[in-house]
């Protein structure tokens, strides 16, 4: 089979649609040059997909995709080829460069452009000027003809209707990071809408009509997680900003249900998970990112209160509503992890208003006995060989106090207790 190498242009000649066209805008931001196109690739989740709905179509698509390797330096086919003869500078370009792929289905969306299958693209930079990213990432691999490659990120996918609505797609975000973390079953959108549905609702099965909040929890209790299912309008002005950066700290995803209206009515239900969020020299969100499968991956959220529950985005721009507005979190849980997010929060607030008295900045974040005792390797504290080897739980809810973004200590709590048991307090040296 030929093979296409392309340089890449904004707009790029393949990505059509609305997705398509945000797609080629994150790509030119990136820096993409030259693109690698698989013309004959099979697919794991799509082909799945087509087994259990699409093969019984009268008129079925061709079971194959298209894959669009993207890089950020430019090189010709005769490069490619060199690579491919195992030359090891021309491997090494490719390597270094390497931004990840998009996956094209044979198949046409609502706005004329193929849907975007399974999508592994590089974030944003972790520096923004003065400002700190931090994203909800892990290590994706890929083989371009033999080449590993490989790009640490979130995958994404957008909605497919005859098998997954938004609610399914968000689901199938998660588990990424979700059997990375607990080694969960990777399962395609039409196997995700499978599970759910053996919870009842109102709609048709397939073609998938979307998922409501019972079905969601009902896929994530089948995979042998529980669901933190968090009431926005309940909670506190802060609690989306806290719990997302208390989350994303130990790996976890975020599925944000969202009500969109417009003139002032509720139209629309819809689902995105959050992938990350830029904070400022103090440490304060201004920025989420959101996979959303009707927008695209890693798509900027901004707001105009600290609270971040009204978000400002394409919904607004592009898409006619008036508001989008948060109305709960769901969080996958690991059934060890009992402490709830509630009961911890409201000592976090009783802390952080001793704390904020004295002067210094306050967050609190979930983590793993491992992951926490390395950060500890590197820094000052008192009494560290104690620490190193105290016994501690796998899952620690930490409220730590912090000046100029640097530790000044921290607060442990046990993760897998009912009710908050503080463990010890951990001292930083300046």
């Amino acid at each position: 089979m030929e093979i296409e190498v392309l340089r890449f242009e904004h707009p790029f000649l393949y990505l059509d649609g609305s997705i398509g066209r945000y797609l080629s805008s994150y790509l030119h931001q990136l820096g993409a040059s030259t693109v690698i196109v698989e013309k004959h690739y099979v697919d794991r989740d799509f082909l799945i997909d087509y087994a259990k709905f699409y093969a019984r179509s009268f008129s079925a698509p061709e079971r194959f995709t298209k894959r669009l390797h993207f890089f950020s330096l430019e090189f010709t086919k005769t490069e490619l080829e060199k690579a491919l003869s195992g030359n090891q500078s021309a491997i090494k370009r490719l390597y270094t460069s390497y931004l990840g792929f998009i996956v094209l289905k044979p198949i046409k969306g609502a706005d004329g452009g193929p849907l975007v299958g399974r999508t592994v693209l590089k974030t944003y930079p972790k520096k923004a000027d003065s400002d700190t990213r931090t994203f909800l990432t892990h290590k994706c691999k890929a083989c371009l003809y033999g080449i590993p490659l490989d790009v640490d990120t979130l995958p994404f996918q957008t909605q497919d209707m005859a098998v997954a609505a938004c609610a399914t797609t968000s689901l199938w975000i998660s588990l990424h990071p979700l059997s990375a973390l607990f080694q969960v079953p990777m399962l395609s959108p039409a196997e995700i809408t499978e599970r759910a549905v053996t919870f009842p609702g109102e709609e048709r099965n397939f073609p998938s009509f979307g998922l409501n909040i019972g079905q969601m929890i009902n896929f994530i209790n089948s995979i042998g997680l529980d669901t933190e299912n968090i009431n926005v309008i309940r909670e506190d002005n802060e609690v989306v900003p806290n719990a997302v950066r208390a989350y994303i700290a130990a790996g976890i995803p975020i599925i944000a249900c969202l009500i969109l209206s417009k003139g002032g009515k509720q139209c629309d239900y819809h689902a995105a998970v959050i992938s990350g969020y830029r904070t400022d020299v103090n440490g304060k969100i201004k920025e989420l990112y959101v996979h959303d499968d009707q927008i695209g991956p890693y798509s900027r959220v901004k707001s105009s209160e600290p609270s971040f529950r009204i978000w400002e985005n394409e919904w607004i721009k592009y898409g006619g509503y008036g508001e989008v507005r948060v109305e709960r979190l769901l969080v996958p849980i690991y059934p060890k992890i009992r402490l709830t997010f509630g009961r911890i929060y409201s000592v976090y607030l009783k802390e952080r208003d001793k704390i904020s008295a004295q002067g210094f900045g306050c967050n609190f974040f979930l983590t793993q006995v491992n992951q926490y005792k390395y950060f500890l390797l590197s820094r000052k504290l008192k009494d560290k060989p104690t620490i190193l080897v105290e016994p501690l739980p796998r899952f620690i809810w930490v409220i730590r106090a912090y000046l100029n973004n640097e530790p000044i200590l921290d607060i442990l709590y046990d993760g897998t207790e009912v009710f908050p048991k503080k463990l010890l307090t951990v001292n930083f040296c300046a």
